[in-house]
């Protein structure tokens, strides 16, 4: 999270991006407009009365919880990756939340420790040597690219069976619950959109950086072009 805003904060004014890397610009633009009015009239209202209304506490058992279920994905990913080490250690954070953070209600073992890391399938597929393809504009779910698409897939799914683990209307709370976390999660990322010069750009091109200083753990390797 502190990452994607600091790439917003660097990439304010930057709007170059190589023509070949969004060669369904019309097209992603417009999916872009619809994407904002619904959320303008939907889900940034939602969110930000939620934000408002909710107790902090309980915002955090909300955040903490479904933070242990995303663990669960990225271990898997790292294993994916061969990434022994930081395997072991979100199996332990997994471990360690489930069991003393009464089943990942409190991030226990970040108290002790036990850092946070993220792998996704998206990423799983870039160590594979998979290339990230076209930048494409989702639907409801927003920027992404085509390698990265395929990713999402799998993670929902994942995420799905996870959720489906609860019983009866369980599932659709969660569900809506943990999208409206995430939600709140970007409101600073929706203020500075909404100051940028051109808000498509600066997304598109805060995503990419973002993505790739994911792909390569935040050692990105530097370029001809940075010399």
């Amino acid at each position: 999270m502190r990452q994607l805003l600091i790439s917003f904060t660097l990439l304010m004014s930057s709007t170059f991006v190589v023509a070949e890397v969004d060669p369904f610009e019309g097209a992603n633009r417009a999916v872009f407009e619809f994407n904002e009015s619904l959320d303008n009239a939907i889900f940034e209202p939602v969110a930000r009365g939620y934000k408002a209304s909710v107790p902090t506490f309980a915002q955090a058992r909300v955040r903490d919880f479904f933070g242990n279920l995303s663990d669960v994905g990225t271990l898997a990913n790292q294993i994916l990756q061969f990434k022994i080490e930081d395997g072991f250690v979100t199996l332990g954070r997994v471990t360690v939340n489930t069991t003393i953070g009464l089943a990942g209600l409190f991030d226990v073992a970040s108290d002790i420790g036990l850092e946070k890391t993220h792998e996704d399938f998206g990423q799983t597929l870039a160590v594979w040597g998979v290339s990230d393809g076209p930048y494409i504009m989702l639907p409801i779910f927003g920027p992404s690219t085509l390698r990265d698409t395929a990713g999402l897939y799998v993670d929902i799914t994942s995420d799905v069976n996870m959720i489906n683990q609860l019983e009866g209307g369980d599932k659709t709370v969660a569900t809506l619950t943990n999208a409206l976390d995430e939600r709140v999660e970007l409101l600073p990322i929706t203020d500075l959109l909404d100051n940028s010069d051109d808000p498509y750009i600066t997304m598109r091109s805060s995503y990419l950086q973002k993505r790739e200083n994911d792909i390569y753990d935040g050692n990105v390797p530097a370029s001809d072009d940075d010399f």
